[in-house]
């Protein structure tokens, strides 16, 4: 641990210290631990989406925390591609916020930094602890210490528009890869749509990527035992072939007209927008896609959700939104813990997103048709988060290598090799690489 943190915190540390400097991290300064009235104050980041119905809801529940509780929380919203900077930046000038909305993608770069509060010994004394599911935790937990809470969690299944794939003649969505590719053709000629959607660039693209690996049987990196890990593609011809065809898999998709040629350098808002207007059949996405229906009604009336198409393994991937609590002085810990224990608890989670929590006692609707998908067991058991390393040299090459096919015509076992060479030489950066 402490030589991976070096490392990266040094970097950090100095890229960051002329923008101190200069007062970049005086916008929406923390300030917490004692308002001016006396009264405790937290500071709580998050990356809801302003006025729907997951923001509101949350936003609700923080101001009765506090009136309850008599305490102050200076609450902020801020977007994905902000937020992530923003807590770097605040860190590397020691002015953390309380709490912050984070992805799980994240987590070992945060951890590595020091960022992180150990949750441990907290965590052990919640009495809801065993109400959430073990492979969540697992995911935040590093050498039997606790350093995030999972805020929901999302399961990539396959959205689908039930009225394009009967207009096309299809009673239920394909099943596996070449299955997709198989349908697409006559989709498009049926209904002038394109079969699928992805986001070729920005930070979904990676987390595709991801489930794709997992569909074919692989993960980014494989545990090796001590904390150590390595990438094994190029271990064998048959890791290596498992690479080659994901690749492969996003090649035939464009070569086929599978997606729309000018998603290979759109992001996860083209994709979302253009799914929820009818443009695309078939999206693997999250259970947030339901919040498209309130501005979308009739465009998004006929979607339905199901099980991702596969290749050799029935796998996606799992996308783990955290409460990152950050390593202040222990009485803010334990009050950003309360707050957040108060969050997840099964009241507040079953009226918020049910169909999205990382808690195993909710009570799914089987009327509405986003909790039934999301909700679906044999999709979690499926799902797969990313392994608790550091992803921050990995997520660009991952973007990288899909470029490599989609944009730049490389063959898929080019991308492959390299984005095995990337993952491997991050690790050894990192140190913790196993030989």
């Amino acid at each position: 641990m402490s030589g991976r943190k070096g490392i990266i915190w040094l970097v950090i540390s100095l890229v960051m210290f002329s923008m101190v400097l200069a007062g970049c991290s005086s916008d929406g300064a923390k300030e917490s631990g004692n308002s001016d009235n006396g009264k405790i104050k937290l500071v709580f980041w998050s990356g809801a989406t302003k006025g729907n119905k997951d923001q509101v809801h949350e936003e609700e529940l923080i101001k009765e925390y506090a009136k309850e509780n008599n305490i102050e929380i200076d609450y902020q919203l801020f977007n994905w591609d902000q937020l992530k900077d923003k807590i770097v930046t605040s860190v590397a000038a020691n002015d953390s916020p309380s709490i912050t909305w984070g992805l799980g993608e994240w987590y070992g770069e945060f951890r590595d930094m020091g960022a992180l509060a150990d949750l441990t010994s907290l965590w052990n004394s919640y009495e809801d602890k065993d109400q959430f599911y073990p492979n969540v935790m697992e995911a935040l937990t590093t050498d039997g210490k606790l350093y995030a809470l999972p805020n929901y969690i999302a399961p990539r299944a396959l959205v689908y528009h039930r009225d394009l794939l009967t207009q096309a003649g299809f009673d239920v969505p394909p099943k596996t890869w070449d299955e997709l590719i198989e349908v697409s053709k006559t989709i498009k000629e049926k209904t002038g749509k394109f079969a699928f959607g992805i986001a070729g660039t920005g930070e979904r693209a990676p987390q595709e990527l991801a489930s794709f690996l997992f569909q074919n049987g692989l993960n980014i990196a494989e545990e090796k035992g001590d904390g150590k890990y390595k990438n094994n593609w190029q271990d064998s011809s048959e890791n290596l072939k498992k690479a080659t065809e994901v690749f492969q898999f996003y090649k035939d998709m464009l070569d086929k007209g599978v997606i729309d040629e000018n998603s290979v350098v759109g992001g996860w808002e083209e994709l979302d927008t253009n799914f929820s207007l009818g443009k695309y059949a078939m999206v693997n996405n999250g259970s947030w896609m339901q919040n498209y229906e309130e501005n979308n009604p009739k465009e998004m009336e006929d979607v339905a959700v199901g099980l991702p198409p596969y290749n050799s393994t029935p796998a996606t991937f799992l996308e783990i939104n955290t409460y990152y609590i950050y390593n202040n002085d222990e009485k803010e810990v334990k009050e950003a813990m309360k707050l957040v224990e108060f969050l997840l608890s099964k009241e507040n989670q079953q009226s918020g997103r049910p169909e999205g929590s990382p808690r195993t006692d909710m009570e799914i609707d089987q009327n509405n048709k986003w909790a039934q998908g999301f909700g679906n067991p044999e999709l979690i058991e499926q799902a797969k988060p990313l392994p608790p390393i550091s992803m921050a040299e990995i997520i660009q090459p991952m973007q990288d290598a899909i470029a490599m096919v989609l944009q730049k015509g490389d063959s898929p076992e080019k991308a492959a090799k390299y984005l095995s060479d990337k993952i491997n030489d991050a690790l050894k950066n990192q140190g913790v690489y196993a030989n």
